[in-house]
């Protein structure tokens, strides 16, 4: 089942939901002479007067469905615009033109795909013909609101492999060798590591403000980059622990307390800095123990995404993911190291205001979670 799952950008005290990412996900087919995309779009996601508005909520199936033949048609000529918008295939580094169906609408009573929410998806086909070799077949992901698009390959009836594409990067999907009948490769492993490195630096910046808030707070206590390092491991050890477990199948828990408690672990670290004045080997536990925390938030996030995945395939994922999480954690405390290094002299206030300004912002998207 290929899903949208839906992001709110977080940035300051508006509403926040930790590690939380648009993706569409599309699974890519070489037949009939053609490269076709198969794949189920969030219809609500698709809509101009939806996407990227805060707190919009989703459409249903069964009204979606009940909408007169005039609503029907809008929702299809809106949800092809977005997909242009969006998507671009080139070969040699030309656009390519490409068709979309939306099969689900040229039967005369509509059904939309089951959904265990009951949120209307909506079948799309897209569809180009296979050009000759030698050549690079490219994919060209351009979402304001910062989506992943992931690739499903089927090859053969081995497990789907799944190359992920961040907002705004060109990737090649195949590299097509000599004349027609030559066969295509398809993206090497190097190429998918690097992807999930990214896509896992993402989920810290510019996406997981929470996260980021979280090593932010790390830093106001102790501001001494050695010291630092070591949490920051520690943190991606922990999470990468739990993230493997939930992933693997071996926990799970409910998403709702789960990102009730990392709110509450950025409130804590805020408070507790306010409260301690010199690191103790205490902090090292309590880092520890919130990483473990957070795995299961980023959890939530890759088992969207590797649902089609099972076995030695999910070690690539998780191990890029988890050294893109580790890369964006160490920037951070890097870049706060650079802008605090001119305003030393004020090291104490600027210890004090940041810490009081992160336990307010996990104090407040704890109890707006509580509520929610």
């Amino acid at each position: 089942m290929i899903k949208y799952v839906f992001l709110t950008l977080l940035f300051c005290f508006i509403p926040a939901s930790a590690h939380q990412v648009d993706t569409v996900e599309l699974e890519f087919l070489q037949t009939d002479g053609k490269w076709k995309f198969e794949g189920l779009l969030d219809i609500a996601y698709m809509l101009p007067e939806m996407r990227g508005v805060d707190g919009a909520p989703p459409l249903y199936r069964k009204d979606v469905m009940s909408a007169s033949p005039t609503e029907h048609k809008r929702l299809v000529r809106e949800a092809e615009k977005t997909m242009r918008e969006l998507l671009h295939l080139e070969y040699n580094g030309k656009e390519l033109k490409w068709d979309i169906r939306f099969p689900d609408f040229k039967n005369n009573a509509l059904v939309l795909p089951p959904e265990e929410g009951d949120w209307a998806l909506m079948r799309a086909e897209i569809t180009t013909p296979a050009l000759p070799g030698p050549g690079d077949f490219s994919v060209l992901w351009k979402d304001k609101l910062q989506s992943d698009l992931y690739i499903i390959f089927e090859e053969g009836t081995e497990i789907p492999k799944i190359f992920p594409i961040s907002s705004g990067m060109s990737e090649v999907l195949l590299k097509v060798s000599e004349g027609e009948n030559k066969p295509s490769t398809t993206p090497t492993r190097t190429a998918q590591t690097e992807n999930w490195i990214i896509s896992g630096f993402r989920h810290v910046i510019p996406l997981g403000l929470d996260h980021l808030l979280f090593i932010l707070g790390l830093f106001l206590l102790a501001p001494r980059l050695k010291p630092l390092l070591g949490q920051s491991l520690l943190f991606t050890l922990a999470h990468s622990i739990t993230l493997a477990l939930a992933v693997f199948g071996l926990i799970s828990l409910p998403s709702a307390p789960v990102e009730i408690l990392i709110a509450a672990s950025i409130a804590w670290i805020g408070l507790e800095n306010l409260l301690v004045r010199k690191l103790k080997p205490s902090r090292l536990y309590l880092v520890f123990g919130f990483g473990l925390l957070h795995g299961l938030g980023f959890a939530g996030v890759l088992l969207e995404k590797l649902g089609n995945l099972e076995g030695k395939d999910l070690a690539l994922p998780l191990i890029g993911f988890n050294i893109g999480v580790e890369l964006a954690q160490v920037a951070v405390l890097a870049i706060a190291a650079i802008i605090l290094w001119p305003l030393r002299k004020w090291t104490g206030k600027i210890q004090i205001g940041g810490s009081v300004l992160i336990a307010l912002a996990g104090l407040f998207w704890m109890f707006e979670r509580i509520l929610a």
